[in-house]
This record gives C-alpha cells, structure tokens and sequence, in this order.
C-alpha cells in the first residue's frame, strides 16, 4: 500500500508539473522572446493569455454556435492573438520612440496600462465571469483517449499541452539560429545603430517579436481555458509566474522558458501533493518566490541566460 500511495503521488507530481509548468512555459516563452529582442518586458502578457481564451470561447460558443470546429476557430485566434501583439507594440513601444531601455522605463507603465485598458474592454463586451472551452485535444480523435495511471488520469489534452512547448521551443531555436530573421533579431537586440546600417529595420522586428508573442499568448490561452477556467484573476499568476520562468530560465532564453516553468510547477505540485504546509496553497507563492530568489543568488543570469558584456 505504501509503494502503491507512493507511486501515486510521483505520477501526480510529474502530471502536474508537465502541464501546468508547459502552460507557464508559454508564458515565459512570449517574455523572452520581446526580451531577447527589445530589452524590454512585456507586463501585460498574462492578461493577453486570458483575452486570448476569452476570444476563443466567444467565437466558439456565441459567434459560431459551435458549427464551426474548435482546430479553426484556434487558428482564428492565434491571428487574431498576432495582430493585437501588433497592436501592442504600436500603442506601448512605437510612441517612445528610440529610447534606452535600462534607463527610460516608460515601457513598464505602457505595457501594463495596455493590459488593463485591454481587459476592461474584453470584461465589458465579452464577459466578466470565469468560461470554459473545450479541450482542443477532444476535437482530435486520433489522439484517442484518457487512461488511468497510478489512479491519476491522464488525458490527451494533457499530452497535447505538454508536447506543444517542446515543439514551440525546437521551431523558435531552428528560427532564432538557422534563418535571417533569427539573425536580425540578434542584431536588433545587440545594437539597433548597427543593425539599421546592415539593412536590418529594427522598428519592424520588434513588431515582429510583439506579433509572435501575441500568438503564442493566444494559443496558450486556448490551451489554459480547458484546464484553469478563463477567468481574469489568473491573469496576474499567470504574468508573474511566466516572468519568474522567463527568468529563472534566462530571459532571452525559450529552452529556458521551458525549464523555468516546469521549475516553478514542480515546487507547487510537492508542497501540493504531500501537504508539507497547513493551508498550503498559502505556501506555494512562498516557496515559489524563494526559489526564484536562491536561483538569481547562486545564478544571476539564469539557467540558461548569458552575462551581457558591453565592450567600452
């Protein structure tokens, strides 16, 4: 009985740092990538996740009346997700001009003011109350069906969710490192000055990298609305933990994204399974935050994050 209690909850804690770790993953993904390209964070990146699965309930609930498949109302969402990044970048970043990020900081209240306005219109014409949507994973039968293990159920939107970040993380690598773009980005991150005279457009590329943040916000929002509900006040969590994964990682990082995410999810899911704290949920930020700290202590830069060397 013993073994078989123990089993149980090591099944449980991998199932949860799996899932809910690759869902602050994608957070953390969208933070890097603006990151490694404007030096700037995004802080309205949780509530984008959440506006993105309200959209998607929306369309599929109300708008289409669930005729239309729930794989195409997730890609009209993740357009929808890259074109208010778009937005994003030409209301918060575009207006302050040529600036220095680590000494004009106007940008943090931009980007969490945007998020604001951007909830408030979302709660008003969409809903306010906490929605549920399907798993995409159930519109794809060939995926199959849930299973027990060790009593914990394991079903094929977990599996879904688990794989995507991995995917994520191979295509954003493969374009970071392997095209032009990935190159220009770098550029742009490492000497805007030098990069306008290579024929790279800086301005472009960070709307780039606000327009690919904006879709993968989206498609995690899609992917969170099935397991967490959709509900606003998970869009502040959602924010700082995906910040805290971007930076335990290293920000700049998406391997680290990944690893910083299942990070924060593996502290959650102990002191969760095996009770180590009366009211424990109360714990869990704690440790959390303790975590983050005694990673900066040991390693300021991250798992993966490299020193920034300016060269006078």
């Amino acid at each position: 009985m013993l073994a078989t209690s123990t089993a149980h909850h090591i099944v449980q804690i991998v199932v949860y740092t799996l899932t809910i770790g690759s869902i602050y993953g994608l957070v953390a993904f969208a933070y890097s990538l603006i990151f490694s390209t404007t030096k700037i964070v995004n802080f309205a990146q949780g509530t984008l996740v959440i506006v993105g699965g309200y959209l998607a309930w929306d369309l599929y609930t109300n708008r289409f009346d669930g005729n239309v498949a729930l794989p195409l109302v997730v890609v009209l969402v993740v357009v929808l997700g890259a074109g208010l990044g778009a937005v994003f970048d030409l209301t918060t970043i575009a207006p302050l001009g040529n600036f220095d990020p680590k000494t004009n900081i106007s940008w943090l209240v931009t980007t969490f003011g945007a998020g604001v306005v951007v909830q408030e219109l979302v709660s008003k014409s969409i809903s306010d109350s906490g929605q549920k949507l399907d798993p995409l994973a159930s519109s794809l039968p060939f995926l199959g069906k849930g299973k027990l293990l060790q009593g914990v159920s394991i079903e094929p939107a977990d599996v879904f969710l688990v794989l995507l970040p991995i995917v994520i993380v191979v295509l954003l690598e493969l374009l970071q490192g392997r095209t032009k773009i990935g190159r220009a980005f770098r550029a742009v991150s490492q000497d805007r000055g030098a990069a306008s005279l290579m024929g790279i457009n800086p301005t472009t590329m960070v709307m780039l990298s606000f327009v690919i943040a904006g879709a993968i916000a989206a498609l995690a929002g899609v992917l969170v609305a099935p397991r967490l509900f959709v509900r606003f006040n998970i869009g502040l969590t959602l924010g700082v933990y995906g910040f805290i994964a971007a930076v335990i990682g290293g920000l700049g990082s998406t391997r680290g994204a990944v690893i910083g995410g299942y990070t924060i999810a593996v502290v959650e899911a102990i002191v969760g399974e095996y009770n180590l704290f009366h009211n424990g949920e109360i714990y869990k930020p704690i440790l959390v935050f303790a975590v983050f700290i005694l990673v900066l202590a040991v390693k300021p830069t991250g798992f993966f994050g490299a020193p920034v060397v300016e060269k006078v």
